[in-house]
C-alpha cells in the first residue's frame, strides 16, 4: 500500500493558469505555470477544471463562460483519443484496453501514466482552443463595440438629417409660395411693360410732331425777327444812302481834284526817279573813274602787331612816312662785316599800321566790293610771309568786330541788295570755296576724300574769263548761310604748324562769289564775280619743316612773280598756265577785272629778308598797268 502511494505521489500535477485579462495565454507569451492547483482558485474553479477540463474564468461582471465539451474516457483502462477537427465537429475513436488485474499495481500505474499523458495532451489542445476562442471573443467584442458606436453615430446623423429635412421642406414650401407670387407679379409686370411700350411709342410720335412744330415756330420767329430787322435796316440804309449820295457828290469833286494832284505827283516822282537813277549812275561812274585813276591793280600794305607771346622778340625799324609810304631798315651788328644801316623805302596805295582795325581795312576795300555790285569783276587777295596775318585779314577771328574782309564783304552785299531791290533789281548770289594744295584743286564744300577732277577752263574762246569744272556752288540767301559755308570750308582746308605759325595755311584758298542781277523794267542784266583769295604763306626752304608743301607754295608764288614781271614789261606772252594759281587769277591780273592786293608783313628781325621780298613783290604788282575793266552789263528781250 505504501509502495502504491509512493507511485501515486510521483504523478505530475496539471499546471493551472489564472484567467485574468492582463495574463491571457497566447502562443508568444508562455510563462511557467505553478504546479499547485489550489493557489488562486476557488472551489468552483477547481471543480470545473476537474470535470470539464476548461480554463478557469475570472468572473468580473455579468459575462458567462461557455462550458467546454466533455470527453468520454474509460473508467478502467487508458485510452488514446485522437481529435480530428472537421467543420466544428470532433470525431473521437475510443480504443478499449484490456482489463488489468487488481493486484497488478505496476500495470495500473502505467495505465494511469498513459491516462495522464492523454489528459495532458488534451489539456494542451484545449488550452490552444481556449486561446483562439479568447482572441475571437475579443475581436467580436471590439467589433460589437465599434458597431454600437457606429450605430449611435448613424442614429445621431439620422436625427440631424431628419431635422434638416424638415427645415428644408419648410423652406421649400416657402420658396414655392414665393415663386408662385413672383410668377404672378412677373406676368402682371409684363402686361404693364407692353402697355408702357405702346404708350412710349405714341409719346415718341407726339414728341416728334411737337419738335417739328417747335422748329417751324422757331423758324417763323426768326424769319419774323429778321424781316423786322431788315425793315429797320432798310429804313436806316435809306437814310444813310441819302447821306452817302450827298457825300459821294462831294467826293467826286474831291476825286477829280486828287487825280489832278496825283498826276502832278507822278510826273514829279518820275522826274525825281530819273534824277535818282542818274545820280546813282553818275555816282557809280565817278566811283569807278576814281578807281580807274588809282589803277585797276591797287596795293595796300598791312603791318601785323606782335602778339603778347611775341613781345620779347627783336624788331627791325619800320617807319611809316605818310599814308602811302613806309621805310624799313635793319641795324647790322657791330662785329659784322657790313656796318651801318640799310634803308628801303616803298610806296603803295595805302598803309595800315599795327593799330588799324579790321573795320579800317574794310573801309578801303569796300569800294571794290561795291564795284562787284555795279557789275565789275573784282579780285582781292592777301600776300605775305607765313604768320604775317593774311588769313586773319581775309577771314578774321571770333566775333563781329574781328570779322575779316570775306564775311564783311558778304554783309555789305546783302545790305546793298535791299536797296537795289527797291530800285527794281532782282539779285541772286552764289558762293563756292576751293583750295590749291600741291598744284591740285580741291572743292572745300565737298568733304569726301574721293573728289572729281577739277580743271580750269575758259568761259569762251574770245574772252579771258575762266571757271573751275565740277565745283559745287551754293545759293546764298543771307549772311548767316554764307558764314556757315565759310566755317565748313575752313574745316576742310589744309593747315599745319610751322616755325613761324602754329596754324599756317598750306594751300591757296579762294572764295568765289557770283552776283547775278536783272532789271525787268530797263531790260538790263549783269553777272559779276568777286574772288577773295588767301594765298599760302611764303617761307624759306631752309626753315621749313614740310619741304614738299613749301616747294609747291614757293613755286606757285614764283610763277605769280613771273606773271607780274611779264605784265610790267608788257611782254607778248604771259605765262599764266605755268601754275594753277596764276591760271585762276588770269582774269584778275590781265583781264577784265579790278584787283586789290594786300601785302601783309611783320616787324620781327628774323623775318626781315622775307618781309623785304614781300614788299618788293608788292611794288612790282603796284607798277603793273592792265586794261581798263569793263562793266558786264547786257540788254535782253522779254
Amino acid at each position: 500500500m505504501r509502495l502504491r502511494l509512493d507511485k501515486m505521489s510521483r504523478i505530475p500535477k496539471l499546471p493551472v493558469m489564472t484567467a485574468t485579462k492582463e495574463n491571457k495565454p497566447n502562443l508568444l507569451n508562455r510563462r511557467p505555470i505553478p504546479r499547485t492547483l489550489g493557489n488562486g482558485l476557488s472551489d468552483a474553479d477547481k471543480k470545473d477544471l476537474i470535470i470539464n477540463h476548461t480554463k478557469p474564468v475570472v468572473r468580473s461582471g455579468p459575462s458567462t463562460a461557455m462550458p467546454a465539451q466533455r470527453l468520454k474516457r474509460s473508467a478502467t483502462a487508458p485510452s488514446s483519443v485522437t481529435v480530428v477537427p472537421k467543420v466544428n465537429k470532433v470525431e473521437k475513436k475510443v480504443v478499449v484496453a484490456p482489463k488489468i488485474a487488481p493486484y497488478d499495481y505496476k500495470a495500473r500505474f502505467n495505465d494511469l501514466l498513459g491516462k495522464h499523458k492523454n489528459m495532458k495532451s488534451e489539456f494542451e489542445d484545449l488550452k490552444e482552443k481556449h486561446i483562439e476562442v479568447s482572441d475571437s471573443y475579443e475581436k467580436i467584442k471590439d467589433s460589437v463595440q465599434s458597431t454600437v458606436n457606429e450605430r449611435d453615430r448613424l442614429k445621431e446623423n439620422l436625427l440631424k438629417t431628419l431635422t434638416e429635412l424638415r427645415e428644408k421642406s419648410t423652406e421649400f414650401d416657402k420658396l414655392t409660395v414665393d415663386l408662385n407670387i413672383q410668377k404672378i407679379e412677373n406676368e402682371s409686370l409684363q402686361r404693364k411693360t407692353v402697355l408702357l411700350d405702346e404708350i412710349t411709342s405714341s409719346l415718341k410720335l407726339k414728341t416728334a410732331e411737337l419738335d417739328k412744330l417747335q422748329s417751324d415756330y422757331n423758324d417763323l420767329s426768326r424769319q419774323h425777327k429778321s424781316l423786322k430787322e431788315e425793315t429797320e435796316a432798310l429804313r436806316v440804309l435809306t437814310d444813310h444812302l441819302r447821306k452817302i449820295s450827298i457825300e459821294f457828290e462831294k467826293l467826286q469833286l474831291d476825286y477829280k481834284e486828287a487825280q489832278q494832284t496825283i498826276a502832278q505827283y507822278k510826273s514829279e516822282a518820275d522826274i525825281l526817279r530819273n534824277i535818282l537813277d542818274a545820280m546813282h549812275k553818275e555816282q557809280r561812274e565817278l566811283r569807278n573813274t576814281i578807281q580807274d585813276l588809282k589803277g585797276n591793280i591797287r596795293v595796300y600794305c598791312r603791318i601785323r602787331p606782335p602778339l603778347e607771346s611775341e613781345l620779347g622778340k627783336p624788331l627791325f625799324n619800320l617807319n611809316v612816312l605818310d599814308a602811302c609810304s613806309i621805310e624799313v631798315e635793319k641795324i647790322e651788328l657791330l662785329n659784322s662785316a657790313r656796318k651801318g644801316k640799310s634803308q628801303h623805302a616803298f610806296s603803295f596805295d595805302g598803309i595800315f599800321t599795327p593799330h588799324s582795325s579790321q573795320e579800317d581795312v574794310f573801309a578801303e576795300v569796300s569800294t571794290m566790293v561795291q564795284s562787284a555790285l555795279d557789275g565789275y569783276n573784282v579780285c582781292i587777295f592777301a600776300y605775305g610771309q607765313t604768320g604775317s596775318g593774311k588769313t586773319y585779314t581775309m577771314e578774321g577771328g571770333c566775333g563781329t568786330e574781328q570779322y575779316g574782309i570775306i564775311p564783311r564783304a558778304f554783309n555789305m552785299i546783302f545790305t546793298c541788295m535791299d536797296e537795289l531791290k527797291r530800285m527794281g533789281w532782282d539779285i541772286t548770289v552764289k558762293a563756292s570755296f576751293l583750295e590749291i594744295y600741291n598744284e591740285v584743286i580741291y572743292d572745300l564744300l565737298n568733304s569726301s576724300k574721293d573728289q572729281e577732277n577739277h580743271e580750269i577752263k575758259m568761259v569762251n574762246s574770245k574772252g579771258s574769263d575762266v571757271y573751275v569744272s565740277n565745283l559745287k556752288e551754293e545759293n546764298v540767301k543771307n549772311s548767316h548761310d554764307f558764314i556757315r559755308l565759310m566755317i565748313f570750308a575752313q574745316r576742310n582746308r589744309q593747315t599745319a604748324a610751322t616755325l613761324n605759325n602754329e596754324r599756317s595755311s598750306r594751300s591757296h584758298s579762294v572764295a568765289q562769289i557770283k552776283i547775278s542781277a536783272t532789271h525787268e523794267k530797263r531790260k538790263e542784266k549783269y553777272t559779276s564775280n568777286l574772288n577773295l583769295v588767301d594765298l599760302a604763306g611764303s617761307e624759306s626752304g631752309k626753315t621749313s619743316q614740310r619741304m614738299d608743301e613749301t616747294k609747291h607754295i614757293n613755286r606757285s608764288l614764283s610763277e605769280l612773280s613771273k606773271v607780274i614781271l611779264s605784265l610790267q614789261t608788257n611782254q607778248s606772252h604771259i605765262p599764266y598756265r605755268n601754275s594753277k594759281l596764276t591760271h585762276l587769277l588770269m582774269p584778275s591780273l590781265g583781264g577784265n577785272s579790278k584787283t586789290l592786293m594786300l601785302v601783309n608783313v611783320n616787324q620781327f628781325d628774323e623775318c626781315f629778308s622775307e618781309t623785304l621780298n614781300s614788299l618788293r613783290f608788292a611794288t612790282k604788282v603796284n607798277n603793273c598797268r592792265v586794261v581798263k575793266a569793263k562793266k558786264n552789263i547786257t540788254m535782253f528781250d522779254s
